[in-house]
């Protein structure tokens, strides 16, 4: 896992990721603190770039990938941000050497494993849940229940408007179905009906096909300045890899620093990618799954209320009554929302980002490294696998000097490598 930060104000950007790589599968994993994430475009760009998620693109490693990128690019420049990205995707679509037909059977693997365990979990817990009320499951009942899964599932991606991809599925079937067969028989240790295996099919073409995107899929955020650009623009990207020639990938974000606060994203922003919560519980107060625990507990109570009155009061409500206490119930809930909404953007938001567009450049650095290293600090204090570990990375853009790096892990000696 990574954690990585941008903040941005009329003056420029600083950009902060730390350096902790996670090898292996469950149970075997290593945590190494040397990933390189953080990199310049070039000396000639006003440009950073940050990678979260896969370490490689169709398994060639982002660092290597950047840096062939650095050298097509060469002195030519670009009008907006945009452009550049727009050029970046071209770059990966035009060079054979990261689009390999045979790596594309990873794309498939690794996302339809990806989506086959979470249904097959459900269905565990399910299991879980009926032998704890003593009565046996049927292998016959544990078929349904993932055939209503893969159904559920695959409705869901049908009704979707839009696709990233252009498949034929006999094609699909045909040049995958040993890959998705591997799959199956790694997940599933019994024998499932024809009609659900061929659901399976079904199933791993339309996750290729619409908005799913794998554990290993990649995260890309491009942050700076175009040529026409006087105030800094952030970009950021989910891409997958590609399959039968086409680059699956979607926008996730867009941040434009503005003349005004109240135009795009206002005169400041501070934005957190891979592992956030401690961020977001910096800007607004409160960890962001406490506070859902806290206001599905409240919905809760407040949609068995009429249920509890006749119960512990002895009254018999009409359905009408209830009806009404019901919708109450949901006004109340949405007053208390609203509520809490208004006191985190009067008392944590805006005093915050109003500091933040006065910074100057260097405490935005300080800024970003802090948030960073204070999420590093509490995987430390927790019991879950330290996936955020220091040195920090950190750099600063703006229009006039560019890139600038402000703390750096370098692994040549200069001393040794006078060269370099």
């Amino acid at each position: 896992m990574t954690a990585e930060v941008v903040v941005m104000n009329k003056r420029g950007i600083s950009l902060a990721a730390d350096s902790a790589i996670t090898s292996g599968r469950e149970g075997v994993q290593k945590v190494y603190n040397t990933a390189n994430k953080l990199f310049s475009l070039s000396s000639e760009h006003p440009i950073g770039v940050m990678v979260y998620g896969a370490a490689s693109f169709m398994e060639v490693p982002w660092e290597v990938i950047i840096k062939a990128y650095r050298d097509k690019l060469g002195s030519q420049k670009f009008a907006d941000l945009t452009d550049y990205a727009a050029d970046f995707l071209n770059f990966l679509r035009e060079d054979e050497r990261f689009r390999k037909r045979e790596v594309e059977e990873i794309i498939i693997y690794r996302t339809f494993s990806d989506i086959l365990k979470r249904l097959v979990k459900e269905v565990e817990e399910r299991i879980a849940a009926e032998s704890s009320n003593s009565e046996a499951v049927s292998p016959e009942q544990v078929s349904d229940w993932l055939a209503e899964n893969v159904n559920r599932r695959i409705n869901y991606f049908e009704k979707e408007d839009s696709t990233f991809l252009d498949l034929n599925f006999e094609t699909f079937k045909e040049k995958f179905g040993e890959v998705i067969k591997e799959v199956k028989d790694e997940l599933i240790l019994y024998e499932v009906p024809s009609d659900l295996r061929e659901k399976f099919y079904v199933l791993a073409y339309e996750a290729i096909k619409h908005d799913y995107f794998s554990v290993g899929s990649t995260g890309l955020v491009i942050a700076g300045y175009g040529e026409n650009e006087i105030f800094p623009h952030l970009l950021n990207y989910r891409l997958e890899g590609f399959v039968f020639n086409q680059l699956k990938y979607k926008k996730l974000k867009e941040k434009q620093i503005s003349y005004t606060a109240n135009k795009k994203d206002g005169t400041a922003s501070i934005t957190a990618f891979a592992q956030r919560e401690m961020v977001d519980s910096f800007i607004g107060g409160m960890e962001p799954n406490m506070e859902d625990v806290i206001f599905d507990i409240i919905f809760k109570v407040l949609k068995a209320y009429p249920e509890q009155i006749q119960k512990h009061l002895s009254i018999d409500f009409t359905n009408e009554q209830v009806t009404k206490i019901q919708r109450l119930g949901k006004e109340v809930y949405e007053s208390i929302e609203d509520a809490v909404r208004e006191y985190q953007q009067t008392n944590y938001i805006e005093p915050l980002f109003s500091v933040v567009r006065s910074l100057p450049k260097e405490e935005l650095a300080d800024m970003a490294e802090t948030l960073v290293s204070l999420t590093s600090f509490k995987r430390r204090v927790s019991r879950a696998t330290e996936s955020v570990g220091p040195p920090v990375d950190v750099a600063i853009i703006t229009k006039g000097d560019g890139f600038v790096w402000m703390k750096r892990k370098n692994y040549v000696n200069p001393e040794i490598n006078a060269r370099l």
